[in-house]
């Protein structure tokens, strides 16, 4: 405890969380100033100048000390004492002027207004531990019994006051009660800390006499006994703590065994005596310093909520508890002293240093290495869910996976208003975000589609948004387009009006989809904000939705252009108070003219007459093919052949029979397309093989578990065919019971590419019907009960490139792009604004990407920044308007921390990286509840 006299503590214990505190508060002034009032900003300035000056005297104060080489002084702490705590007295009066209630709290970092408490709590405890050690002389006997009386005599003086002194007062003031309960907070917690701080200092110091004698009487209860008892009732073991969900306790989410463990090893190694003897001592010391960060570790936990301790020990029974973490950490820190120096005697003091700090790192590294594994099955999971290769044979480790996603979901923040319960565990929780997350999320719905695809868990449907456009309609639009010679293109502009025709009141939502020619994309914006129009922001795609989602509950005005799948995209403008009218518009960049359908609205963009007459281009890489070079393409016929997808996903190998007999039906009345035929099989992974004389004794032993992941069956059988330049392609047949089952959720239009003949893919019921289903939109829902063979008998056009390589196009009148086969790259340096050729270029990346997911992980920021620099949108980005420049802020905010973070990790559900004062705030209040019920039982019993 004498080495906390060592001025450099000031650094780490006031220095270090100041500096925290004013990167934390600049971070949110720059979201939200703009927002902010003057009598606001004028706060922030005052507690923001008071704060810099407290820390900056104290790191003064800190560094004289080491120069002088000078311990820290009593004066010091009392100082202390008396600066912090009105300054938090001061600020929580003024929190609300600091961070107003008019600003939207998804702008506000989660418990921001309670940082400062907490930042700051550490130099009062401090302080107080100054105090102690600066009264507690060496050389003087001193009596820890009576500090443990005048400790208990502060609870009981309290509750004396508040139940019989303070209601015998009349004041005139209606707020006397609250400010004498704040007072007694203060000074009653200050002094019950100190006495029982000063008590325990002098048993854990003391070389004789009764204390020492029976040492092991009062150490067993407070190192073991305590701890697993607090545990055991946090965990709803001995209560009702976490009565609304038993996977969480009241103070954090503390159950997994190891707590339990620890607290057990912790406990014995504090209380085993200390002897001479080198071969005992050193492994004891060892394990004390290892078993040391449990006692920090909750100590830091627990140090928020020691203000409330002596209201706890006064309402609630096991209120006593809540001071174990603090007692335990004195009197961890005085084994270890004496630990020391019985080795001192041995080694040399930096030897034993190094002893100390790598034992104590020991547990730290251990965490951390099981949070890097956690990230990396995360990370090989996601890789194989979202980046495959489709060319590679996967095995991802089940048990691993299962106890990683456990882990993830334990420590996602709890957003279903479970206000008692903290799923996560303090500090821990945050790291672990960190560590395997990056401080991103793994949203709901992915961890369904995972568990769907390794377990064969059904995943939960999730209701799409309610988009309100029963009323909302456009109701005037206009366009103009501009040839531009240079760029053999088109710019063309749509202005929109449109109209909410209800007349009731409420707010309402235009949405639409539209679906845009090849060749075309959108490269501006605009939405009328009352009398403003205000420009399109041109953000990443998973920012500008959510900030679009955040803005859209606050019943603002923003309006969203982001693409859903292939050439669709999606707008929508919100909100529309009754009967208003909005004003919008759209730039188009395209090579053709064409005519734009929006809500059954029909518009001509760019004219016929200024077109040039070939307008196909070949960058090298990406090529676009126009409708009239298509004419003069050789038109071929390829052959069909079956390719079978056939379901062994968990507990399907009870119709193996079944699926067999709809095979060999279907083979024996389609012998011509059974020739050349393939089979997959398909449940977590796909293996294929030739349908031949012993696919059924192959069919018997596979491995029928996990999920029926047939989008990856259909994406690989698609992905082959596409890269073997042959003159067959496959019609897929899917076997189940149950496609409604399958993993599914999106359609195949990003992979239009691969399929020239056919849109469709084929269900085979049990009564030996083909049932189509596309692979455009909706593939789950099947189009129509039966088909013909002449479905399979169309035509394809052939191009070849300069090194002769086959790519296949559909034969239809409409333009085609292809890419040069393999990955796709482009040079930043040519990148031009809202040029068409560098639009095709970057269509070109996101094909590619398409096609080598494997390679999506570093292409995906190229294309991200392709896309800013041409200013056209891509389907990685998103145009957004909002109206003011906190919203832009946010934005930015967002955009940063995605394009940092793994790409296949989520923006929302994100748990912020401090949640643990939140706690604080919900035990003041259950204090007061509990308090007030008991004095008004006292009353009515009176």
């Amino acid at each position: 405890m004498q080495n906390l006299l060592n001025p450099r503590w000031i650094l780490i214990i006031n220095t270090i969380p100041i500096v925290l505190l004013y990167f934390l508060f600049f971070g949110q002034f720059t979201i939200i100033h703009s927002l902010l009032d003057d009598i606001h900003i004028t706060h922030w300035k005052t507690f923001g100048s008071i704060l810099f000056l407290l820390g900056f005297l104290n790191l003064l104060y800190a560094i004289f000390l080491i120069i002088k080489k000078r311990k820290v002084s009593i004066f010091y702490a009392i100082i202390a004492l008396l600066a912090y705590i009105p300054f938090i007295y001061v600020y929580n009066e003024y929190s609300n002027e600091i961070i107003p209630f008019s600003i939207p709290q998804w702008m506000v970092s989660s418990n921001i207004t309670l940082y400062v408490g907490t930042f700051l709590m550490p130099t009062i405890a401090y302080s107080l531990f100054i105090i102690v050690i600066r009264l507690t002389s060496k050389n003087k006997e001193h009596n820890a019994g009576k500090n443990f009386l005048a400790a208990i005599a502060v609870p009981l003086c309290g509750y004396l006051f508040f139940q019989v002194i303070l209601p015998l007062w009349k004041p005139v003031e209606n707020k006397f009660s609250v400010h004498a309960f704040l007072i007694f907070l203060i000074s009653g917690t200050l002094l019950f800390l100190f006495f029982i701080i000063r008590g325990f200092f002098i048993l854990a110091t003391k070389k004789g006499n009764l204390w020492k004698k029976y040492e092991l009487a009062w150490k067993i209860p407070i190192s073991i006994l305590f701890p697993l008892l607090g545990l055991a009732i946090n965990n709803g073991l001995l209560s009702n703590f976490n009565a609304f969900d038993n996977s969480s306790g009241f103070f954090g989410d503390f159950n997994d065994p190891w707590f339990y463990i620890i607290a057990v090893i912790n406990g014995i190694l504090v209380c085993l005596p200390n002897r001479p003897n080198i071969k005992y001592q050193i492994p004891l010391f060892i394990g004390r310093n290892i078993t040391f960060v449990y006692s920090v570790y909750f100590f830091i936990v627990f140090l928020p909520f020691l203000p409330l301790s002596v209201i706890a020990i006064i309402v609630i029974g096991t209120g006593f508890l809540m001071l174990t973490p603090l007692i335990l950490f004195i009197i961890h820190i005085q084994e270890l002293v004496n630990s020391f120096n019985l080795l001192k005697q041995h080694f040399s003091v930096n030897v034993l240093r190094i002893i100390s700090i790598l034992s104590f790192l020991v547990i730290p590294i251990c965490i951390t290495i099981q949070y890097k594994s956690d990230q990396n099955t995360l990370k090989e999971t996601l890789n194989y869910v979202y980046n495959p290769n489709y060319s590679k044979q996967y095995s991802i480790d089940k048990n691993s996976l299962k106890y990683t996603i456990n882990t993830v979901k334990q420590h996602k923040e709890r957003r279903n208003g479970e206000i008692f319960n903290s799923g996560q565990t303090p500090y821990l929780s945050s790291f672990y975000n960190w560590i395997v997350l990056g401080n991103l999320t793994l949203s709901n719905a992915k961890i369904d589609i995972i568990e769907h695809i390794f377990y064969g868990d059904p995943s939960s449907e999730f209701l799409s948004e309610n988009i309100r456009n029963d009323t909302v309609e456009i109701s005037n639009i206009t366009s103009e387009s501009v040839f531009d010679p240079l760029q053999n293109a088109w710019k063309s502009w749509i202005h929109l009006e449109i109209a909410n025709n209800d007349s009731t009141n409420g707010f309402k939502e235009y949405a639409t989809t539209l679906k845009l020619p090849t060749g075309c994309w959108i490269s501006d914006y605009y939405l009328y904000v009352g009398d403003r129009k205000e420009m399109g922001l041109l953000a990443e795609k998973k920012s500008a939705m959510w900030v679009f989602s955040q803005i859209r509950n606050e019943n603002k005005d923003p309006g969203l252009l982001y693409y859903l799948t292939g050439n669709k995209v999606a707008f929508r403008v919100f909100p529309f108070t009754r009967n208003e009218t909005r004003k919008t518009g759209i730039e188009f960049i395209h090579k053709d003219p064409f005519t734009l359908n929006i809500d059954g609205k029909e518009i001509a963009l760019g004219k016929e007459a200024q077109q040039v007459i070939n307008t196909s281009y070949n960058n090298g890489n990406t090529i676009y093919i126009s409708s009239k070079e298509k004419e003069q393409l050789k038109e071929i016929k390829r052959k069909p052949y079956f390719h079978f997808l056939v379901d062994i996903s968990a507990k399907k190998d009870t119709l193996i029979n079944n699926f067999s007999t709809r095979i060999k039906k279907l083979t024996s009345e389609h012998k011509e397309l059974s020739q050349n035929a393939k089979i997959s099989y398909v449940n977590t992974y796909v293996s294929s093989s030739e349908y031949n004389d012993s696919w059924e004794k192959e069919y018997k032993n596979q491995s029928f578990e996990g999920g029926f992941y047939l989008d990856r069956a259909i994406k690989k059988t698609l992905f082959n065919s596409y890269l073997n330049d042959t003159d067959s392609y496959p019609i897929m047949i899917v076997i189940t019971d149950s496609i409604e089952n399958s993993v599914l959720h999106k359609d195949f239009s990003d992979f239009k590419i691969t399929f020239p003949e056919n849109n469709e893919f084929y269900d085979l019921s049990e009564k030996g019907v083909l049932q189509p289903h596309s692979l455009l939109s909706n593939p789950k829902k099947r189009i129509t009960d039966t088909i013909t063979l002449k479905q399979f008998d169309k035509t394809v056009l052939e191009y070849r490139d300069n090194t002769n390589s086959i790519t296949y196009l559909p034969n239809n009148n409409e333009p085609s792009i292809i890419i040069k086969k393999g990955t796709h790259k482009t040079k930043e340096n040519k990148i031009l604004e809202k040029n068409w050729a560098d639009a095709l270029s970057m269509q070109g990346m996101w094909i590619s990407q398409t096609l080598y997911p494997e390679n999506s992980k570093k292409e995906w920021l190229n294309l991200v920044k392709h896309s800013f620099t041409t200013k056209v949108m891509s389907p990685v980005t998103s145009y957004l308007v909002v109206e003011n420049e906190a919203q832009k802020a946010i934005l930015k905010k967002k955009q940063e921390q995605i394009l940092s973070g793994n790409k296949d990790l989520d923006i929302g559900e994100d748990t912020p990286r401090m949640s643990e004062p939140s706690i604080l705030v919900i035990l003041i209040l259950l204090i007061s509840v509990l308090f007030y019920r008991h004095k008004q039982r006292n009353k009515n019993a009176g």
